[in-house]
C-alpha cells in the first residue's frame, strides 16, 4: 500500500565517485558550504518539497521520449558552486532518493549537466530537443 505524503520523510543519499572526488578537491570552506546546502535541501525535501523544487534548477531542457520528465537538477551551493543531482520519489518505500553526481563551478554546470543527462538517459532523449 502506498505511503501517505505525511509519512514520506526519508531521504536516501547516494554519491558517485565523481561527486566524492569533486568534494575532496574543494577547500574546507567550500566543502562545508556544500554539506550545509545538502543538509538544508534534505530538510526541505522532507518538510516542504515544493520549496526545494523552487530552488533547484534545470540548466538545460531535457526532452525524454514518451513525455517523461528528467529527475536531474542543479542546486546552488554558494556563489560559484553547483551540485548536480537526481531526485527521485520512491513511493513503494516511502522515500526520496537523491543521487549526487558532481560538484562543479558555475561556468562548468551546463557541460557537466549535459554529460550526466546523456549518461543517465542514453537513448531516451528526444532528438528534437535541444540537449543532444
Amino acid at each position: 500500500m502506498p505511503v501517505s505524503l505525511q509519512e514520506r520523510t526519508a531521504v536516501t543519499e547516494q554519491t558517485t565517485p565523481g561527486f566524492r572526488q569533486d568534494l575532496d578537491g574543494l577547500s574546507p570552506d567550500d566543502r562545508a558550504r556544500v554539506l550545509e546546502t545538502l543538509r538544508r535541501s534534505y530538510a526541505l525535501l522532507r518538510d516542504n518539497p515544493r520549496s526545494f523544487f523552487g530552488k533547484a534548477q534545470r540548466p538545460l531542457p531535457i526532452h525524454l521520449k514518451g513525455g517523461l520528465s528528467s529527475s536531474l537538477y542543479s542546486l546552488r551551493a554558494g556563489r560559484n558552486i553547483r551540485l548536480i543531482m537526481a531526485v527521485d520519489d520512491d513511493p513503494v518505500f516511502g522515500q526520496v532518493l537523491v543521487t549526487l553526481f558532481r560538484v562543479v563551478r558555475h561556468e562548468e554546470v551546463e557541460r557537466s549537466y549535459r554529460s550526466i543527462a546523456h549518461m543517465l538517459y542514453r537513448n531516451q532523449i528526444e532528438r528534437n530537443g535541444r540537449t543532444p
